[in-house]
């Protein structure tokens, strides 16, 4: 595995205990705290799948459905934050966390290693 995929899931796994206390605050409910737990678990064994299949076996069409699941998760998440976030942090319509700015675009590209990655273990699936 590259140096550059350990910390990618580092980063990963750093991040995960903000998001999820993030998560639990702005809804105030423990679905979507738990959502997210999942949604990045997932993802992380999607990265591990990939590059160590013996350690996390995904082999069976299942994978499918956990793969939809991240996917799902996450939109849902990112459009439910995009509009509680600056409602919660008390932010004005000109700030840079609004939904055009280049910080939405820097969370959406986080996840684009995990997402590609798992379509390469659902395609590994197939064979």
């Amino acid at each position: 595995m590259p140096i550059w995929v350990t910390l990618y899931i580092g980063l990963m796994m750093i991040s995960l205990p903000v998001g999820v206390t993030l998560l639990r605050r702005i809804e105030r409910d423990w679905l979507h705290p738990v959502g997210g737990l999942v949604s990045t678990l997932l993802s992380i064994a999607f990265v591990f799948s990939y590059w160590m299949p013996e350690l996390v076996p995904f082999k069976a069409p299942s994978a499918y459905l956990l793969f939809g699941f991240v996917l799902f998760w996450d939109l849902y998440s990112l459009q439910r934050l995009k509009q509680k976030l600056p409602e919660y942090l008390q932010m004005s319509d000109d700030s840079e966390l609004q939904p055009n700015s280049g910080t939405w675009l820097f969370g959406i590209l986080m996840m684009v290693p995990a997402y590609y990655f798992g379509a390469l273990v659902c395609l590994r699936v197939v064979d």
